[in-house]
């Protein structure tokens, strides 16, 4: 999983914190690793979490233009509120409605696409969420560990794991996506960043695809936001170099 031979070439293995490595990244390079779509739900997920509004429609507009459906855009706005609190949520939602409303007065013709599942009656949610969990970490984990507050586990299993990913229109691919470039936009929360980063890659999103979402977020929030998240990689591909 080296990625020094391509968009990270000199960063990774300068250290990311040298100024003169950063000055000498090619951004615009790095963000050819994504597809169009890619880069939509990128730009999408950091402006949300940012709320960053006056953007956020345009960017709105190119996702729709690029191919996502209008389901898609609203399962990202949703998940989002998970990890960005309902207010990012919320704003996000009416600027999507707006988008989707001009456009369709201007006869765009934009797919609404498959519509979100509902959990069986009867199923252990907990559980559920837990299995999911498995599958981004890659690893088995425990039940009802122990927990300072008991009922943040019950509710990250249960609710987001759970009752948010169990509801398909976006692969976990995509939901890993989103969810890094909207921890990357908040800037504050290293440990979260890292521990999705790791999941991101275990389900197939490419260290390069990474750096592109870094890169979206570089033109969208600027380059210290963006260095932020390439240093958050960089940690992430040593430690798992080192296994």
């Amino acid at each position: 999983m080296n990625i020094t031979k391509k968009h990270l070439t000199g960063v990774v293995a300068a250290g990311i914190l040298g100024t003169a490595s950063l000055h000498a990244y090619d951004w615009k390079e790095a963000q050819k690793a994504l597809s169009p779509k890619q880069q939509s739900i990128a730009a999408a997920a950091a402006l949300s979490a940012a709320g960053r509004l006056s953007k956020l429609e345009t960017a709105f507009e190119r996702a729709l233009d690029s191919g996502l459906t209008v389901n898609e855009l609203k399962e990202i706005v949703l998940q989002l509120y998970a990890y960005t609190g309902f207010p990012r949520c919320l704003n996000a939602a009416s600027v999507l409605e707006k988008v989707v409303n001009e456009r369709r007065v201007r006869g765009a013709g934009d797919l609404t696409g498959p519509e979100p599942q509902s959990i069986p009656a009867g199923t252990d949610r907990y559980e559920l969420g837990k299995r999911n969990l498995e599958v981004l970490v890659a690893a088995p984990l425990p039940s009802h560990p122990d927990s300072f507050i008991p009922a943040t586990d019950t509710f990250l299993k249960e609710h987001l794991f759970a009752d948010i990913f169990a509801r398909g229109v976006l692969s976990y691919r995509d939901r890993e996506t989103a969810t890094v470039a909207a921890l990357a936009a908040l800037g504050d929360v290293n440990p979260q960043l890292e521990a999705h980063i790791g999941m991101a890659l275990n389900t197939g999103v490419t260290p390069e695809e990474i750096a592109g979402i870094m890169a979206v977020i570089k033109t969208q929030l600027g380059r210290k936001t963006a260095a932020n998240g390439l240093e958050m990689l960089e940690k992430v591909l040593q430690t798992r170099n080192k296994k």
